[in-house]
């Protein structure tokens, strides 16, 4: 599920199982969410946001990936 964290969206946690595996290597925890269906979502509230993703036939997401930190 996303999560305001600053003025950005960020993946905080995935619904379930089954979801994390339908997105594995698309869409990790940690990923920013910049752009739904080429809308900012910066600043936007989550509420406006999942307006938006009810009333969308198709979805496009842009994605800042999180990058593993090397020790």
């Amino acid at each position: 599920m996303p999560n305001c964290f600053l003025a950005g969206i960020y993946v905080q946690e995935m619904a379930d199982a089954s979801t994390a595996k339908l997105y594995a290597g698309l869409l990790g925890v940690g990923d920013e969410i910049l752009e739904l269906n080429g809308i900012k979502v910066a600043g936007l509230g989550l509420a406006h946001i999942n307006e938006q993703l009810l009333w969308a036939d198709t979805l496009s997401v842009r994605v800042l990936r999180q990058r593993p930190v090397r020790r």
